[in-house]
């Protein structure tokens, strides 16, 4: 069976757990922060590629099977549609959102896919 691929989205602590469990049993192919230091220590560690870039990161790896958004909870939304948007599968950390409209357009996004 083929691992899957995954890519995160934000690389603070919760990015670091994730990342050390898509490594035990799939793939981590990419990781994105605004902060390129942080997403450069993460992908070095996990033989991945590192982007400031969340467009960019998206438009590189329309393989991946999984978007694993980590970012901070106010980001959480904006990420998670982007991701649905771009066609991805995407594993949100929780809050899903921190406002009921914002609940209602990632449930639209979700719906488009």
């Amino acid at each position: 069976m083929k691992k899957l691929k995954f890519i995160i989205i934000g690389c603070g602590r919760i990015a670091q757990r994730h990342a050390k469990h898509i490594n035990d049993l799939a793939e981590l192919i990419s990781v994105c922060d605004i902060e390129i230091e942080k997403a450069n220590v993460l992908a070095t560690k996990y033989n991945a590629t590192a982007y400031q870039n969340l467009d960019e990161m998206l438009a590189q790896h329309q393989d991946v099977d999984v978007v694993a958004v980590c970012s901070p909870n106010g980001l959480h939304a904006e990420h998670a549609i982007k991701a649905l948007k771009a066609g991805f599968h995407v594993l949100c950390e929780k809050p899903m959102a921190i406002s009921v409209k914002d609940c209602g357009e990632m449930i639209k996004a979700s719906e488009q896919c």
